[in-house]
């Protein structure tokens, strides 16, 4: 299993290592630029939006236990010279299915990023966080499915969608997520929330329907996400750069009774 958190400000590093603030979570602790490692204790992705229209653009993690080694450095990273750096297309997402680095439940996770804007820009980086190496899941029959919201979203924060409304009616029975797509047009990243399911499970996001995200985040590939049945639906949370009202998400679900 695993858990999606975030990290937003808007930032002119001039060149220094500087703090990205953890997103407001009830899933996990958080206290000033600190995000507390929860249970889920394995790095297994991460995800950086810096101003990459200059010479020096870094996003790194840091946590006591990292540095056994090295701070962890996410590469590629994607961005623009623009006030809000979304998620590049396609996806630039370091995703360390070889081997996931151990951190220490409790311990402090912190973002960093270093770079030389002209003027204040968002920065952002997205972490994945699991109980072990995803192992994709067994040969099944994967169907993907169709939501759409209108939620106004509000910049750097994790807005609930309010209504998620399906393409077609699932029939009765259970069904496991294997994959997402989520969309908007200035969405950085979007996270399931599932009633009786402590983590948040999501994806990095994406800008318009032509947008190439994740193929390794789709169909399986990662692992399971969630279960849930026909009558305790899921719902969504999104992390936007800037306010819109055009969510729309593809599901890879799997009956499984």
């Amino acid at each position: 299993m695993f858990t999606t958190v975030a990290y937003y400000a808007s930032l002119s590093p001039a060149g220094l290592d500087v703090k990205v603030a953890p997103v407001a979570d009830v899933s996990v602790r958080i206290s000033g630029n600190d995000l507390y490692v929860p249970a889920l204790n394995q790095l297994l992705a991460v995800a950086g939006m810096v101003s990459t229209t200059v010479a020096t653009a870094i996003a790194r993690l840091t946590a006591p236990s990292l540095l056994r080694v090295s701070r962890q450095v996410a590469a590629p990273i994607q961005g623009a010279a623009a006030a809000i750096n979304l998620p590049g297309d396609p996806h630039a997402i370091a995703l360390f299915t070889g081997g996931l680095a151990d951190l220490a439940t409790n311990e402090a996770l912190d973002a960093i990023v270093n770079s030389t804007p002209a003027a204040a820009q968002i920065h952002s980086v997205v972490v994945w966080l699991a109980d072990s190496s995803p192992s994709p899941v067994l040969p099944a029959e994967i169907f993907t499915i169709r939501a759409t919201g209108a939620t106004a979203l509000v910049a750097g924060t994790w807005t609930p969608v309010s209504v998620l409304t399906f393409d077609d009616q699932l029939p009765v029975g259970r069904y496991s997520i294997v994959g997402m797509r989520a969309q908007s047009p200035n969405l950085i990243a979007a996270r399931l929330v599932v009633p009786g399911y402590a983590w948040r499970p999501g994806v990095l996001g994406c800008n318009s329907p032509s947008h190439r995200d994740d193929w390794r985040f789709r169909q399986g590939r990662v692992g399971e996400y969630a279960q849930f049945d026909e009558v305790t639906l899921f719902s969504v949370e999104c992390l936007a750069g800037a306010a819109d009202a055009a969510e729309q998400f593809h599901f890879d679900v799997a009956k499984i009774g």
